[in-house]
């Protein structure tokens, strides 16, 4: 079917980004990206598991049985297609640990990676066209984010989180249903009016809501748009330009590129984070810079205090919060007193009560940084200061990870081995990980029955 002529450049552009993603060319630097991504998320997901949200969302599973058509990790078990996304989307953000788009204000992973493990387990899709449509899910959930705003749609009470995520995973989910164009357009209609997500999700002590939020709800509601689309089931022509649209009821951000603009396979992906420190994206920088002072660090108590800086309107999230893995004052002292961090550590409510821990965070001052804040970007500066008179000070300006500070293939594979291992053992984490590192040499078969093996022995 040819596009009506009424239909927006932004719409156009977007549909044909989906349309489109599984016959385009990509680079090997694109596929190797991706791959990153991919292998992160896959990673939480498996940690995710073992945690509280994991075994909350598990326990779901029997509620949503039917079609086996997904698998659901950690258990092996295969459910309907968007049971299956959302139960692995509740595990992939079950922790701190998964991926971000910061420009965008996002967590991609969680709903693009695992609304796409589905849809290639339905349709028989290969290692290579799911790396096509993550890409695409990235790009459209980004590119969506930037013209509302981020922040401002912020400041309105919205879930970033919850509306990249959405579209996103629908655009991953569109590829590899094989969408031409004109049902690309339609699954659009069915995105835009499954909009939803409050940023009340900021005071959900258990992560649970949260995880929902940020990835479970978006890739369910992805993949049922999308097999209502497949159904045959119409929608407006263009939701996102024109009276009563998208943009209309949601506002466009002042700054950035808007959908008009061209589009890329992949272009968001390569400029997305990963997270080298399993916590709260505000405390990547501060650990950074304690990592960086580490060989200097005196014994805690000879440490008189310590002042974090990082950017103003995030320093909330992180100030003094109850959970071990999001609070920056345990965090850093945390890290001082084991001189590292660990993925247990991070977790362990018990450290909290630590007298040691707790009378060295007593002696750490978070201070909100406009300056910070309208330089661009996650940084801080640590500033600590000693009972003998010393100041050691440390300024991050580029978070590892981030797209200014990439982390390579090898440290990106030794955190996944980290999270895996517990769980599947050393030698069934080095088998997935090497099926993972080739992922797009796996024909659909092999990518089925490596769903199969993510789960604990």
């Amino acid at each position: 079917m040819s596009t009506p002529s009424k239909v927006s450049p932004a719409t156009r552009n977007v549909s044909e980004l989906i349309a489109g993603a599984l016959g385009t060319a990509m680079s090997d630097r694109l596929v190797e990206k991706a791959k990153h991504h991919i292998v992160d998320t896959v990673a939480a997901m498996v940690s995710g598991a073992d945690l509280d949200v994991g075994k909350r969302a598990l326990a779901t599973a029997p509620l949503f049985a039917g079609q086996e058509q997904a698998t659901v990790i950690g258990t092996g078990q295969r459910l309907p297609v968007f049971s299956a996304a959302m139960l692995n989307a509740m595990l992939a953000h079950a922790d701190e640990t998964d991926d971000s788009h910061e420009k965008s204000v996002f967590h991609p992973g969680c709903a693009v990676v695992p609304a796409a493990l589905a849809m290639a387990q339905l349709h028989h899709r290969g290692g290579r066209e799911l790396i096509a449509a993550v890409a695409a899910g990235y790009d459209v959930g980004a590119r969506v984010l930037e013209e509302m705003g981020a922040m401002a749609l912020n400041h309105r009470g919205r879930s970033t989180h919850a509306v990249g995520a959405l579209f996103g995973a629908g655009a991953a989910a569109g590829a590899l249903a094989g969408f031409d164009a004109d049902a690309a357009r339609r699954l659009l209609s069915y995105l835009g009016h499954e909009v939803s997500g409050l940023s009340c999700w900021m005071v959900d002590h258990d992560h649970v809501q949260k995880a929902y939020v940020f990835g479970a709800m978006a890739a369910k509601n992805a993949i049922f748009a999308t097999l209502l689309t497949q159904a045959g089931w119409t929608g407006v022509d263009d939701v996102l330009r024109g009276d009563r649209t998208l943009f209309v009821a949601f506002g466009r951000g002042e700054k950035g590129r808007t959908l008009d603009d061209p589009m890329t396979l992949g272009d968001e992906i390569l400029s997305s984070n990963i997270k080298k420190w399993c916590v709260g994206s505000p405390v990547q920088a501060p650990l950074d810079s304690l990592e960086a002072l580490r060989d200097q660090l005196p014994p805690p108590a000879r440490i008189r205090s310590v002042t974090v800086e990082i950017q103003a309107n995030e320093a909330f999230i992180v100030d003094g919060r109850d959970m071990p893995n999001i609070s920056l004052q345990h965090l850093s002292a945390l890290y001082i007193v084991d001189r590292g961090l660990t993925f247990e550590s991070a977790h362990d409510f018990s450290r909290m009560a630590d007298p040691v821990v707790s009378a060295l965070r007593a002696r750490i001052k978070l201070v909100p940084s406009e300056e910070l804040q309208r330089s661009g970007g996650r940084q801080a500066i640590v500033t600590i200061q000693t009972d003998d008179g010393r100041v050691l000070k440390h300024h991050t300006p580029a978070v590892r990870g981030t797209w200014g500070n990439p982390m390579p293939r090898e440290e990106v594979d030794a955190k996944a081995r980290d999270l895996i291992a517990p769980l599947l053992g050393r030698q069934r984490a080095d088998a997935l990980l090497a099926q993972l590192w080739r992922l797009e040499t796996l024909d659909a078969a092999s990518l089925d029955r490596l769903m199969d093996t993510l789960r604990p022995a």
